[in-house]
């Protein structure tokens, strides 16, 4: 297969690209974040979304794993926007997300030289389920596939002129910067070391490349070295590398090995929903279609898909947990093979101009619909069915069918009606005890809106450092025996599994509904 068009020519020594091209990815720019705005949350969004909207009113550098420093400094900025701080950190995802979109469209063209591989890889990737669900939403890893795709593209521009090593150095403060959003790019370092590696072997006895390439990760990097080294001083090295490596992976791999086969059907048949039909066969062609004339691309693409497929299995459905968010970088590599596959079927296929014209059309307009359509009908069916795809934890205002399966958030206001019911209907001064997915809501409300600042919100399970420097988890029956008669407790849910722990209390507590929330009452003795 031959990938290039006769219409336009990469320059060996320049990034450089005729003007017509750039016109063509600056509108798949807009396009995607037009559709983004559209589909957009109005407000808050539970959880993490929440919370970080409350990190960006006070950016603060302590080190730990949730820490995501670069999404929290951006959110600042965007919150000086004349909206709703919420709107504002939505409106950020967005935007990152079609930056996404549009170094992706620029990342095809490199590869084939096609404006309609380069638009079909591009819009699967708008419209695919994860990455349309954090564009719309205050979220971290649309934001990690930017600088993933930042760098595949930094590495296809210097492998055209292994002189010029300013590719390659941009490429690793790019990496670094992007550690500072998550620690999740970590992982595409060995596709990314493998790549430069078998591109020039010659490298490693380049000193000064090797310094340079390791400062320019360090200056990338700084937002994230300085609270490390901060920490190191406290804490011993081996907390703060097990904390840096999602708090002891590896051994979990080994105890949970069993289900990895499960996990497997599940990743593929997470693959297809994110590009279904048309965009799943696809993507396996252009893999096929790469690796015939490009081994060393293939590779790149197979570890960065592969690596982050393998590590991150241990948080899937399989084990218990819906992190299927953490894949969203390897499905931007293959919105990728998409193009690729895409532009491959029409060299092969069509022989006339006409033709082709036809089929792209035809071609892009199906990856495009196919997964709307999927996404509209697919929580209609699994309700109608009676078939739960997700099973998660059930929430006032929350369809978790249409929640979680479309990725549609227009006019979605669920979260902040339940926030502002549960704090209508709790007495002054009391306590509510809350998870952290209705925590952050409630807290944002607190902090943010300046609502019932009398209310005490305790997340259970929570760490407290006491008096004499302890650390301290503060569970349900311990913060029920120390306030109960004193101030009202209330539940935000009766949610059992690894929150709130209700067992020890049933006894001697009853739990009585008191609008969206339970009050904790004392169980009537009765006498003999």
């Amino acid at each position: 297969m031959n990938y290039c068009q006769k219409d336009y020519r990469l320059q060996k020594n320049s990034w450089d690209i005729p003007g017509h091209y750039l016109h063509v990815g600056i509108g798949i720019f807009l396009l995607s974040f037009i559709f983004y705005i559209y589909t957009l949350s109005p407000t808050i969004i539970w959880s993490d979304s929440a919370a970080f909207t409350i990190q960006a009113k006070e950016p603060r550098m302590g080190y730990s794993i949730t820490n995501h420093y670069l999404f929290i400094i951006l959110g600042k900025l965007f919150s000086f926007l004349p909206f709703e701080p919420a709107y504002s950190m939505n409106l950020l995802s967005a935007v990152t997300a079609s930056i996404t979109v549009f170094i992706v469209y620029f990342i095809i063209l490199d590869i084939t030289q096609s404006k309609f591989a380069s638009l079909t890889g591009s819009l699967a990737l708008t419209v695919s389920h994860a990455f349309w669900l954090h564009a719309v939403i205050a979220e971290v890893y649309d934001l990690n596939a930017c600088f993933v795709a930042a760098v595949i593209l930094t590495l296809l521009k210097w492998r055209r002129n292994k002189d010029n090593y300013m590719p390659l150095y941009l490429a690793a403060f790019l990496f670094g910067l992007g550690l500072t959003n998550h620690r999740i790019i970590l992982f595409d370092i060995v596709g990314i070391i493998v790549f430069i590696f078998l591109t020039e072997p010659k490298i490693i006895r380049k000193a000064k490349v090797i310094f340079s390439m390791i400062m320019s990760f360090i200056i990338g990097a700084l937002f994230l070295i300085y609270p490390i080294i901060n920490k190191i001083l406290v804490k011993p090295v081996a907390d703060v590398v097990d904390t840096f490596t999602a708090e002891g992976y590896k051994a979990s791999v080994i105890k949970y090995s069993p289900k990895i086969l499960e996990e497997i059907g599940l990743y593929l048949s997470y693959l297809f929903y994110q590009f279904p039909l048309i965009g799943f066969l696809l993507g396996f062609a252009g893999l096929v279609a790469i690796f015939r004339n490009d081994r060393k691309l293939s590779l790149l693409f197979l570890l960065l898909i592969g690596v982050n497929a393998v590590f991150f299995m241990k948080f899937g459905p399989a084990f218990g947990t819906t992190k299927y968010t953490f894949y969203i970088s390897g499905y931007m590599v293959f919105s990728i093979l998409i193009g690729c596959g895409a532009v491959f079927f029409q060299n092969v296929l069509i022989k006339r101009e006409s033709s082709a014209v036809k089929f792209s059309i035809v071609i892009m307009l199906m990856i495009f619909l196919f997964p709307m359509a999927l996404y509209s009908i697919t929580p209609v069916l699994s309700k109608a069915f009676d078939i739960d795809l997700l099973h998660a934890r059930t929430l006032p205002y929350r369809d978790n069918q249409e929640y979680f399966l479309n990725p549609n958030k227009r006019g979605y206001t669920g979260a902040a009606r339940y926030a502002q019911e549960a704090l209508e209907t709790a007495k002054p001064n009391s306590i509510i005890i809350a998870d952290h997915t209705p925590f952050t809501v409630l807290r944002y409300f607190q902090e943010i809106k300046g609502l019932r600042k009398d209310l005490t919100l305790i997340m259970p399970n929570s760490k407290k450092r006491t008096e004499d420097g302890k650390l301290i988890r503060l569970r349900t029956k311990d913060i029920v025996a120390r306030y109960y008669g004193k101030r009202e407790i209330y539940l935000a849910d009766m949610e059992e599994r690894g929150y709130y722990f209700l067992k020890p209390l049933k006894n001697n507590y009853d739990f009585i509904p008191d609008g969206l929330l339970y009050r904790v009452v004392k169980k009537k003795t009765v006498n003999p």
